[in-house]
């Protein structure tokens, strides 16, 4: 019985952690493969190279993200071969299995953490037994208790992080790593709550594995565990030997409830990590109290956002904080302050994400009594409620999408530290709201555009709205450069004129020689503007890569 694994991960450089698991357990009793792609390939040509390999058992696994190309994919292999037996597991189906066993094309679903139900349900398979498995079902049995995998057990198979074939593309490609299972917390829009108790792998199992990973030519590893820093003696165990075992080039990331960390721990982390090793995934959602009673979500958020700042004060990890829109009792105005309260950190990434009734929740399953109305269809976000309406969603998602473009990806650092000093400071989600409704209004591409228009976009917004950003714009665009760019987000000078200025000072040979500077670096590598009090700026990319230096060139010829 020829059986095979397969999923759709969301980007390329992700990997299936679940699917790696399944395969060392069971490939040494069955005939078992697996293989991965992306939600852009097709559905049909994957069917085909599945269908041309001959195999009589199809695993798929289901996530949020690629709920209908699992449908799609289940589909088209029982067209081309009705006698072809699927199963899905995932987390997608493992709440709600009689809904996908009733609805799409599928023979099994495997709820839980499947390793050893799925060996028992092949060996089932492949002895003609009937199948009456615990967290299998089927359209005979449904079984609604999810499966909970030995850890004990599971550490005694090959290693998941070890796999010959993955060792071309480990550079290329995230590394996933777990080092518990389970969650402690309970809130209700999120699946882990539905799994009670935390469980540890061996410390041994975890410290071969990351040398293994570490010694290799891997450059992020993403840990998979809920709340990493739940023990303090695992987190302090795990987190000294990633220390003992720095690499330059490799970045460890971790979802961290920071309420949990005390002084002790700060201190250890702002002391001996090396900056840019680190970085914290820290779920805040909301900072208004009846909204995390009614989620179940404990926080202590004036110690929360106290530990953060220690944190951040230390300047060697990267922060990556979480919020949620359209949570129960928390309407557009509260959710501006929840905003606002977290954003006063600046963490180098906030994420502003959208409440999603996830199959198996209980909110899914209070959604009448907080007046939820959602997409049916996969990830099931949220489209108004009780306490927000479609269009104040709408106005978060413009904002969301101002944060991602302004503030998320780095680029304009100066620009916005500017005006959050200054006009904006304290009103950061109306910086933000302004800017979204200001793209809405002038119908700008959110898609499809180039670096200098962003820029261009940014200035014109603050232009409208009376604020002169020129220097800082200026100063941030070039950031992005290693090189001298070919295009401008501003056209104050004219390109032939520039190319005319530029050629003037490098006859200039007092000046080159004042600044240690050659005809074919002003040329060739030097960016010119004008200033507003007379003379240009001039910012030289230098060689390396990394430097840029400003000049100022007048008739007084200062330097800057």
């Amino acid at each position: 019985m020829k059986v095979h694994l397969t999923t759709f991960n969301a980007k390329y450089i992700h990997t299936s952690m679940a699917l790696r698991w399944l395969y060392v357990v069971n490939e040494g009793r069955f005939d078992l493969s697996f293989s991965e792609y992306t939600i852009k390939e097709s559905v049909s040509e994957i069917a085909d190279n599945i269908i041309s390999e001959g195999y009589d058992v199809v695993g798929i696994s289901v996530s949020i993200w690629n709920v209908a190309l699992s449908r799609e994919l289940a589909s088209t292999l029982k067209k081309h071969n009705p006698d072809i037996i699927i199963i899905a597991g995932g987390p997608e189906v493992s709440y709600e299995p009689v809904f996908f066993v009733d609805n799409w094309d599928i023979d099994y679903v495997v709820s839980g953490e499947g390793e050893f139900v799925l060996g028992e349900l092949l060996d089932a398979l492949q002895n003609g037994e009937e199948v009456n498995i615990e967290s299998v079902s089927s359209k005979f049995n449904i079984s609604n208790k999810p499966a909970r995998a030995d850890i004990n057990e599971l550490v005694k198979y090959p290693s998941p992080y070890k796999l010959e074939r993955d060792n071309s593309e480990r550079k290329n490609r995230l590394t996933y790593f777990e080092t518990s299972r389970g969650c402690p917390f309970s809130c209700q829009y999120c699946l882990s709550s539905l799994e009670k108790g935390v469980r540890y792998f061996p410390q041994e199992h975890i410290t071969d594995n990351l040398r293994y990973i570490i010694e290799s030519d891997v450059k992020q590893i993403k840990f998979l565990d809920r709340t990493f820093n739940l023990n303090k003696k695992h987190t302090s165990d795990v987190f000294d030997f990633l220390v003992d075992n720095h690499r330059s080039g490799l970045s460890c990331q971790f979802e961290i409830y920071a309420d949990l960390m005390n002084d002790e721990t700060i201190e250890y982390l702002n002391s001996n990590v090396p900056k840019d090793y680190f970085r914290f995934e820290i779920g805040i959602q909301s900072t208004h109290e009846p909204t995390n009673i009614a989620v179940q979500r404990r926080q202590d958020f004036p110690l929360l956002s106290d530990n953060i700042e220690k944190i951040m004060k230390g300047d060697v990890i990267d922060l990556h904080l979480d919020l949620i829109a359209g949570l129960p009792y928390e309407t557009f105005d509260r959710f501006r302050k929840s905003f606002n309260d977290v954003f006063r950190l600046r963490a180098k990434e906030v994420q502003l994400g959208f409440l999603k009734l996830l199959r198996g929740t209980s909110l899914r399953r209070d959604a009448n009594f907080y007046g939820y109305k959602y997409d049916e269809e996969a990830p099931y976000e949220i489209i108004s409620g009780n306490d927000i309406s479609e269009e104040e969603l709408d106005r978060i998602r413009n904002a969301e999408d101002a944060l991602d473009k302004f503030w998320n990806s780095g680029r304009f650092n100066a620009t916005m530290n500017f005006l959050f000093d200054g006009v904006y400071s304290g009103r950061y989600f109306e910086f933000f709201d302004e800017l979204g409704h200001y793209y809405k209004a002038n119908n700008l591409p959110r898609m499809g555009y180039q670096l200098e228009d962003l820029f261009r976009y940014l200035n014109q917004f603050l232009e409208s709205k009376g604020i002169d950003a020129s220097e800082t714009l200026r100063d941030d665009y070039y950031s992005n450069f290693n090189i001298r760019p070919t295009g401008y987000w501003t056209e104050d000078i004219c390109k032939a004129e520039r190319k005319k200025l530029l050629y003037l000072i490098g006859q200039d040979n007092d000046y080159l020689r004042k600044h240690n500077l050659t005809r074919k670096i002003i040329e060739k590598q030097t960016a010119i503007n004008p200033l507003k009090d007379g003379g240009y700026l001039l910012t030289i990319f230098l060689e390396n890569k990394k430097r840029r230096m400003q000049l100022v060139y007048d008739s007084a010829m200062t330097t800057l």
